[in-house]
C-alpha cells in the first residue's frame, strides 16, 4: 500500500512539472522576424482602453428654472420614450429633434417627436448629424428631403462633431460641411445653424461661413465666452417629462431675441 501511495505521489508530482513546462516561457529567445510595413500597422492598431469617471451632477428642471434664461432640449431615439402630457406642465421654450445622419439614416422618432412637439405649440428644429463618409450636399439633399420646416419652426441644425472617421485633410473637411451650409441655402434661403464646440468650429469653418450661420456651442465645463446663440450646458438633463438623461440648451437672450432662430426669419423692423 506504501509503494501504491508513493507511486501516485510521484505520478502528481511529474504531472504538475510537465504542465508548468508548458506554461512556463522558454530561457532561451526565440526570434520573429516582422516586416517593417507590419510593424507599423500594428502599432496603429493598437488602442489603450481609459475608465473615466463622470462625476458632473444631474440637472433638474428647477435648477434650469433658476438660472433664469430661455432654455430648450435635443432628442433623438437616444430619449426612447417622452410623456407629452406632462411635458405640457413644464414645456421647453424650444426643442430640436435629430431627422438624419450621412446619407441613409433617418432618426426613427424624428416623425413622432415633430408632430408631438407641434401639438404643445413648441418651436421645434431639425438637425442632421454630420459624416465624413459622403459629400456634404449629398447630405443636406437627403436633410432637406426629410425635415419639415414650417412657419414658425426653428432653423436647421447642421450637427459637426469630432468621430474616429473625420478625415485628416482639414481642407476637405472645410470644403464639405461648406457645401452643406451652402446647400441648406440655396434651397431655403437662410443659414442653418451650426452646432459643434469651440475649437472645432475655429478649425474647420470659414470665419465668412461663421458670420452667416448662427452658433450653438456645445460647453460642459463653463459658459461660452465667444460670440453664440445657443448653448448645449450639459449632456445629463434630467426631466420628468423624458426616460433618461437629455441634452440641455440654453438661449443667449430674451423670447424677442429667440425670433432670430424661426423660421422663416423676420424681417429687420425698418423694413416695416
Amino acid at each position: 500500500m506504501k509503494r501504491q501511495i508513493a507511486l501516485i505521489i510521484n505520478l502528481i508530482i511529474i504531472s504538475q512539472f510537465a504542465v508548468i513546462a508548458q506554461v512556463s516561457p522558454k530561457k532561451t529567445p526565440v526570434k520573429h522576424t516582422v516586416s517593417p510595413q507590419k510593424h507599423i500597422y500594428a502599432k496603429k492598431h493598437t488602442y489603450h482602453r481609459v475608465h473615466r469617471v463622470d462625476n458632473r451632477p444631474e440637472v433638474t428642471l428647477d435648477s434650469i428654472k433658476n438660472i433664469g434664461c430661455l432654455w430648450g432640449i435635443d432628442v433623438s431615439h437616444h430619449q426612447p420614450f417622452i410623456d407629452w402630457e406632462v411635458m405640457s406642465n413644464d414645456k421647453p421654450d424650444f426643442m430640436f429633434i435629430k431627422a438624419t445622419e450621412g446619407t441613409t439614416i433617418q432618426d426613427s422618432k424624428y416623425e413622432t417627436y415633430y408632430a408631438e412637439a407641434k401639438k404643445l405649440g413648441i418651436p421645434v428644429g431639425s438637425y442632421h448629424f454630420f459624416s465624413y463618409k459622403c459629400t456634404g450636399k449629398e447630405q443636406a439633399d437627403k436633410f432637406l428631403s426629410t425635415i419639415q420646416y414650417q412657419s414658425g419652426d426653428m432653423l436647421p441644425v447642421l450637427d459637426a462633431e469630432y468621430t474616429r472617421s473625420i478625415p485628416k485633410n482639414k481642407i476637405k473637411v472645410m470644403k464639405e460641411l461648406t457645401s452643406f451650409v451652402n446647400t441648406v441655402y440655396e434651397k431655403l434661403g437662410i443659414y442653418p445653424i451650426i452646432y459643434c464646440n469651440y475649437f472645432y468650429s475655429q478649425k474647420y469653418f470659414d470665419q465668412e461661413i461663421l458670420k452667416k450661420c448662427k452658433l450653438w456651442i456645445a460647453n460642459y465645463k463653463a459658459k461660452p465666452t465667444c460670440e453664440y446663440h445657443l448653448w448645449q450646458a450639459t449632456n445629463k438633463g434630467k426631466l420628468d417629462s423624458v426616460k433618461g438623461l437629455v441634452d440641455l440648451n440654453f438661449f443667449n437672450g430674451d423670447k424677442d431675441a429667440l425670433q432670430e432662430l424661426i423660421y422663416p426669419p423676420l424681417p429687420p423692423l425698418e423694413a416695416f
